[in-house]
């Protein structure tokens, strides 16, 4: 199914803001903050071009993050999370300055995590950060020789520092629309997210290399505590996944986490672990992969449409739905107000 192109007003041009790459939309009808997977996710608005246009083209604001080469996840989740608030301040700025829709920066509900491979990961990480209750619960079911409780208190400590600079970001809010923001503590909480092709380690199709690279590089978390982490989890309500039929590395992690998490929303569609790769030349997207199909006809595509149906699906949650009806309306019957984060 082709999409639509975005008209002349609402021009697809990403600019760079803060540490991050923005396609700011004129009427925004929400943001899809884009994670991408390793080696691919270093420079998202070239790769990803075609299907991060597509979201732009569909009324969202995109914003891409550039993908860190690093074995301290949480670390980086924890960074991400801060670069989400400090681009919720810099787009509140650059939509007023350009005459563009900026109360939609303000509502917490109205924005959306896509992940492509072990982008996945981070957005599932953020996902575990959104309550440190619920991290502690989860972290006591990791078994006896899993970190100890110090690297626990390290992501606690973490999180109290971005807590103490949101105050500092919801000051610079209500300087730039004289409105009280509250941003609560970090969270992604009631925010839809979406996995493609999710993987919990860099996909490496030779045993052997992935044998050797699993004994000279571990990740924090490692492969096991991620999963038993999101198994013992009580959030993820709001996420979906997205499975490809011949991705044959991501399969079994896919199949786990919808043991781990059977609420999940899933679909198959056809294609590969680089499905979403690619930039629009002519009436085709070119995928630069010799070892798939490395052109295709927009007509053959359908990922960018099943992609945006169920972000569309998941952000119509009733929880998710019912928060930013009430903050939409809180917004519209005092010039002064407190928007629940």
């Amino acid at each position: 199914m082709v999409l639509s192109s975005p008209s002349n007003a609402a021009r697809f041009q990403f600019e760079p803001y803060s540490h991050s790459w923005v396609a700011l939309h004129p009427q925004p009808k929400g943001v899809i903050q884009f994670v991408g997977s390793a080696l691919w996710g270093t420079f998202p608005i070239l790769v990803y071009r075609h299907f991060l246009k597509s979201l732009f083209a569909a009324g969202y604001t995109v914003v891409a993050f550039p993908f860190r080469f690093t074995l301290h996840h949480w670390s980086t989740a924890i960074d991400l999370l801060d670069e989400h608030y400090t681009l919720r301040g810099s787009m509140v700025e650059a939509a007023m300055a350009k005459g563009y829709e900026s109360a939609v920066y303000l509502n917490a509900a109205n924005y959306t995590w896509i992940g492509h491979g072990l982008g996945c990961k981070y957005v599932a990480l953020l996902e575990l950060l959104s309550s440190t209750e619920v991290l502690t619960e989860c972290w006591q079911s990791l078994p006896p020789h899993a970190p100890s409780t110090r690297q626990l208190k390290e992501i606690q400590q973490g999180l109290s520092c971005l807590n103490a600079r949101l105050r500092l970001m919801e000051q610079r809010i209500q300087r730039l629309t004289g409105q009280t923001v509250d941003y609560g503590l970090p969270s992604i909480m009631q925010q839809a997210s979406l996995w493609l092709a999710p993987a919990i380690k860099v996909p490496v199709p030779a045993k052997w290399l992935r044998w050797v690279l699993s004994k000279l590089l571990t990740a924090s978390p490692t492969v096991d505590q991620t999963h038993q982490l999101i198994a013992h989890s009580r959030l993820f309500h709001f996420t979906g996944l997205i499975q490809f039929a011949r991705d044959r590395n991501t399969a079994n992690t896919c199949q786990q986490l919808m043991h781990e998490q059977p609420h999940i929303r899933r679909r198959f569609l056809k294609g590969n672990h680089l499905e979403p790769v690619g930039i629009q030349l002519g009436q085709c997207v070119v995928d630069f992969n010799p070892l798939d199909k490395f052109i295709q006809p927009l007509s053959c595509r359908d990922l960018e449409f099943n992609a945006l149906a169920l972000v569309h699906r998941l952000r119509n949650t009733p929880a998710v739905a019912q928060q930013r009806c009430d903050e939409t309306c809180d917004a519209s019957s005092t010039t002064r107000h407190r928007i629940a984060a």
